[in-house]
């Protein structure tokens, strides 16, 4: 039940954010990191805490060109899809830009299916919205905000397709929220927010749990990482640099790697 979306702040920078939720309480990130790009693996059976783990592509990421690239579940459908994962790590391996990203994604599609999956990703000109179905998608214009939780508006869902409780109640706390979000502050207290009196844009096990918190924000040619390992309600937040492109070196990945909280082994 992941909530996703960007925002342009009052200084003009870009940020784009995630409360990730599982069906576990305590996960531990597993990231891929290079000079080019960095990543935070999803998982194909997030949903199930019962079953072994099983790691996908990108859950949350961005790249050496500015490109910042997120995505939340909609709906598992045919074994023979993708995961939606999968196609986040493409774009952010392949694309250098949001009018690239809508290109990759557009022919990915045509010769692969996937997941129902809602994607997100944004550069300095602004941020946009990819709605997925097996070989079908919907792409939103650019502009400075947008948001997903888990239906699909484009092609004129007002419910999660797949069940999922308060997907209807996150989006009308995020469309009432993000007009009045205009710093780091005010997307924080988006994030750990209850709205719904219940679980709310921060999930406490109905049926998922937000098991981290992200926010990306694209400052010039710098990307910083504030990240909550566990419920943005409760958990202090970790502010780090990027390690990627003109600063990617063997010491900033290892402190990098150090401060990321929660990391697998």
């Amino acid at each position: 039940m992941c909530t996703i979306g960007v925002v342009r702040l009052n200084d003009g920078a870009m940020a784009l954010f995630k409360n990730k939720d599982f069906s576990t309480r305590q996960f531990s990130d597993h990231v891929v990191l290079a000079k080019d790009l960095f990543g935070s693996r999803g998982l194909e059976t997030f949903a199930d805490a019962e079953s072994e783990m099983v790691l996908s592509g990108f859950s949350i990421g961005a790249n050496e060109h500015g490109l910042l690239g997120t995505v939340n579940h909609v709906k598992i459908t045919e074994a023979e899809h993708q995961n939606y994962d999968c196609l986040t790590e493409l774009v952010l391996r392949q694309a250098r830009s949001v009018k690239q990203a809508a290109e990759i994604v557009q022919h990915a599609v045509q010769n692969q299916a996937y997941w129902w999956g809602n994607l997100v990703f944004a550069d300095k000109t602004g941020s946009m919205a990819v709605e997925i179905r097996g070989h079908d998608c919907k792409i939103s214009e650019i502009q400075d905000h947008v948001f997903r939780t888990n239906h699909q508006p484009l092609f004129g869902e007002v419910s999660s397709p797949d069940h999922l409780p308060c997907s209807a109640k996150r989006y009308a706390a995020m469309q009432h929220r993000l007009g009045g979000v205009d710093t780091l502050h005010d997307i924080k207290a988006m994030l750990r927010a209850h709205d719904d009196n219940g679980t709310g844009i921060c999930n406490h096990g109905v049926p998922l749990t937000t098991v981290y918190a992200y926010i990306l924000v694209l400052r010039g040619d710098s990307i910083e990482m504030h990240i909550v390992n566990g419920l943005p309600c409760q958990e202090d937040w970790t502010e780090l640099t990027l390690p990627i492109g003109d600063l990617s070196s063997d010491q900033n990945i290892k402190q990098f790697l150090t401060e990321y909280p929660g990391l697998a082994a």
